[in-house]
């Protein structure tokens, strides 16, 4: 009845754009792979060689609220990890948060798509991008697909398009020089 009230005594005026500026940045970028597959794997080795000075890289731990947080490489600022070591356990904010605080690389790997019936590693998946968008830290990805693709029905995939606008914006070249 409310909205009803609004629409009655308001003018409404939609103000999204046609297209989401975010959609051109990724052009050309060479830090989001798909499908997440054997050269994917073979582009992220490269990646990390050249990103880490070649170092084979240790694992990362740290305790949250007495939760562990782990990913299995870390060399010079660089962690890597795959979906499953840091969305399928139950982590939340304040953990992605605290890693984004001990790296300026993060590099996920084989992220599947996603949908209702993995609801719960979404939700992960949603968080841990916000906390690495918030702290402008740089993301590489191997994935199932593009990010628009990633969560494409059932619950919770309208939510997801805000998730798919900031992979697409921390994909593009100029996101480092933004302060990323």
């Amino acid at each position: 009845p409310f909205i009803t009230l609004l629409q009655g005594r308001m003018e409404v005026v939609e103000l999204s754009p046609p297209r989401d500026w975010r959609q051109d940045r990724i052009a050309g970028s060479d830090v989001y792979f798909t499908p997440a597959d054997a050269a994917a794997r073979q582009a992220m080795d490269t990646l990390w060689k050249r990103l880490t000075g070649g170092a084979e890289g240790e694992p990362l731990g740290f305790e949250v609220s007495g939760r562990r947080v782990e990913v299995s490489r870390y060399a010079n600022g660089v962690a890597r990890s795959g979906f499953w070591d840091l969305c399928g356990r139950p982590l939340g904010a304040a953990d992605y948060l605290a890693l984004a605080e001990r790296i300026k690389v993060l590099m996920l790997e084989d992220v599947p798509r996603l949908s209702s019936e993995n609801y719960n590693e979404a939700k992960r998946f949603v968080t841990l991008v916000d906390a690495v968008y918030e702290a402008r830290l740089r993301l590489v990805m191997s994935a199932a697909d593009l990010p628009e693709s990633l969560y494409a029905e059932g619950s919770g995939s309208f939510e997801f398009e805000r998730t798919a606008s900031r992979l697409r914006e921390m994909q593009s070249r100029d996101w480092e020089a933004a302060g990323g």
